[in-house]
């Protein structure tokens, strides 16, 4: 990328210069600032292509891990961000993180990377690889075949989605959110609501109907009580048999601050082959998928660890 940046703004540079000796050759086309203009535009220019030879663009970053690599991303991107990878065991684990307070194009200074690169440093230090179906005991969060270690009181959401090879068009995902401070959320109850409640104040899409509106009401997560809602919709396009949709939530609230209470979240939904052409078939009818997420529903579980979260020190 850097190797690109470098022989376009060169080209840029030269085609700048060739206006200004073309204005130096004919003054009379020069209007009410274009002077000023082609000198802001030049000194941009020279700045840029100058960052770029001082290996400012993206410039490798040391996180004190073998087999582990990241980088500035490009500058000229809206937000600032650092990307990399890391080997753990047997797969490669890809991060991205966002420097976050900075308006759009604004570039962060020096001492600015270096709080972020420090962060991301600590984060990637954390991580060690998991065995599929592995559960740990120690504090922290279980990642597809990794897993992060922490001290048990940050704050964190974590999500992931995933289908079954035998029903692609089926998308689950699963997640879980500890938020720092106040008290017990009504936020599941709400998205419950309006997940049942959906077409009601919106319009559906042409040629949709609703079939079922499920909820809200009680489910479990686990053993957690937890709220659920959710609708059925069938579409008819031309030429074409009726075709089931659904979207289905089920919430458990936890509490705000808590890590061993933490928000669950899980969605079933359907995706159309329409909006993913590599899609070959349709999602089964609802009453075919909702054995699977009940069962997927009923398999969720708190984990203990050792040592016990910070929470629990003193109780036990």
């Amino acid at each position: 990328m850097q190797a690109a940046s470098l022989s376009g703004l060169s080209d840029a540079l030269k085609r700048q210069k060739e206006y200004e000796e073309l204005y130096k050759r004919r003054p009379e086309l020069l209007g009410p600032g274009i002077k000023e203009s082609l000198a802001k535009d030049r000194a941009e220019l020279e700045k840029e292509l100058a960052d770029i030879k001082a290996d400012q663009y993206e410039k490798a970053i040391d996180l004190g891990r073998p087999d582990s690599m990241a980088l500035r991303a490009d500058l000229k991107a809206a937000k600032p961000y650092l990307r990399g990878a890391i080997v753990l065991g047997k797969h490669i684990v890809a991060f991205e993180s966002m420097l976050r307070g900075f308006e759009n194009y604004v570039e962060p200074t020096e001492a600015q990377w270096a709080v972020a690169e420090g962060a991301i440093r600590k984060l990637i230090s954390q991580l060690q690889p998991r065995n599929l179906y592995e559960i740990p005991k120690d504090r922290g969060f279980c990642l597809p075949y990794a897993f992060l270690r922490d001290d048990g009181t940050y704050g964190n959401k974590i999500s992931t989605s995933f289908r079954f090879g035998d029903s692609p068009a089926v998308i689950y995902t699963l997640s879980v959110a500890a938020i720092p401070g106040g008290g017990a959320s009504e936020t599941t109850l709400l998205n419950a609501t309006g997940r049942s409640a959906t077409g009601l104040l919106s319009h559906l899409p042409e040629n949709t109907t609703v079939k079922q509106r499920l909820g809200p009401r009680p489910a479990k997560i686990g053993a957690l009580t937890s709220e659920q809602g959710g609708i059925v919709v069938e579409a008819k396009g031309p030429g074409q048999p009726p075709r089931e949709g659904y979207h289905v939530y089920t919430g458990y609230a936890g509490w705000a601050g808590s890590q061993i209470l933490p928000t669950i979240e899980v969605v079933m939904e359907s995706a159309a082959r329409a909006s993913y052409p590599k899609l070959t078939k349709d999602a089964p009818p609802y009453e075919q998928a909702r054995p699977r997420l009940d069962a997927l529903l009923k398999s969720i579980r708190l984990r203990p660890t050792t040592p016990p979260m910070p929470e629990l020190v003193g109780i036990q």
